[in-house]
């Protein structure tokens, strides 16, 4: 298991222009990262189980003061194709509001083997 001192201490003497350094100390975080994550996957699991069982949609633990809620979310999602089918340029510029932001993605090996069964590349002809 890695120490999280220890990768607080490698990140503080990062030299900052060695990206192959700053990549490495990544990788050691984002292992760790995925760790915590089944951990609070299980654990939520386990919680809402809890809460289903005995029928609750909410608890207040009075000792540690932290609340739970389930509550069910609805979420809607447009078809944009039917969308342009329907309405003229104009009202879809009045319909839809398109943001952007900037945003960084670092591939390793392991999740790019993983994403190769979810993105489909174009194959070259010869």
């Amino acid at each position: 298991m890695v120490n999280l001192d220890d990768l607080q201490n490698e990140i503080d003497v990062i030299d900052n222009k060695e990206i192959h350094e700053m990549l490495s100390v990544w990788q050691k975080i984002d292992k760790v990262r995925g760790i915590i994550n089944k951990m609070d996957d299980a654990i939520r699991i386990k919680i809402k189980a809890y809460l289903k069982e005995r029928k609750w949609d909410r608890y207040l633990d009075n000792e540690t003061q932290i609340g739970v809620t389930l509550s069910m979310v609805k979420r809607r999602v447009f078809d944009e194709k039917q969308l342009k089918l329907m309405l003229s340029d104009a009202q879809m510029a009045q319909v839809i509001r398109t943001t952007t932001s900037e945003r960084m993605s670092i591939v390793t090996p392991e999740t790019r083997e993983r994403l190769k069964k979810y993105v489909k590349t174009k194959k070259q002809k010869i």
